[in-house]
């Protein structure tokens, strides 16, 4: 609980908020942690918002006995507020977003943080891209050829990114306000080439 998992990931957001000098907002921040839970089976499955919640309260209770690294996050998010008081005020706060449901993307946008959750295979396809300029599909075709015969995962994750992305985001521009090549010709590129991959080497 300490050390990795929901109240770790929270209180780094606490922090990026505090850190932030008011540009970010804990409310937003916690709408958006939200609405990746919420739009993730398996994130929803093993760890709810709610839940989540109810480990920042547990968390709250044992501060004293909590890790010192812990303890200075918590202390660092709460900035004058007393540690564990500001823990159990989170937890609120995260039930109160959690009951409000997930934002429409219209009205609250996806970037920071919360792309890079949303999308963490088609932000690193970026950085191949920006060292080794080409076609998107080339890139992904030579990707799952490197971890062939061991590539179902990684062909999985790329179609069902770039598939999220063109129905989350119809337009043809796609992610392109995000990510320079991710237009809808190129999203479809990626889950055509995996199609193809799959067809031909499996």
């Amino acid at each position: 609980m300490f050390s990795d998992g929901p109240v770790v990931r929270l209180l780094d957001l606490a922090v990026s908020v505090r850190d932030s000098a008011g540009r970010l907002s804990l409310d937003t921040e916690l709408r958006r942690y939200v609405r990746l839970v919420r739009g993730d089976a398996l994130a929803q499955w093993n760890c709810s918002a709610y839940a989540a919640a109810g480990a920042l309260d547990v968390a709250a209770d044992g501060l004293a006995e909590a890790p010192a690294a812990f303890r200075e996050k918590a202390a660092r998010a709460a900035g004058d507020t007393d540690p564990a008081e500001f823990l159990r005020t989170l937890a609120k706060s995260l039930r109160e977003q959690d009951r409000a449901g997930a934002a429409e993307f219209s009205e609250l946008p996806l970037e920071g943080w919360e792309f890079l959750r949303t999308f963490p295979l088609l932000f690193g396809l970026d950085a191949i891209l920006v060292d080794e300029p080409g076609p998107v599909g080339e890139a992904v075709r030579t990707l799952l050829g490197n971890e062939h015969p061991f590539c179902t995962e990684l062909a999985a994750g790329y179609a069902s990114e770039a598939q999220r992305a063109r129905v989350l985001f119809p337009g043809p521009e796609g992610l392109r306000p995000r990510l320079s090549w991710a237009t809808r010709e190129a999203l479809v590129s990626i889950t055509t080439t995996v199609d193809d991959h799959m067809q031909r080497e499996h």
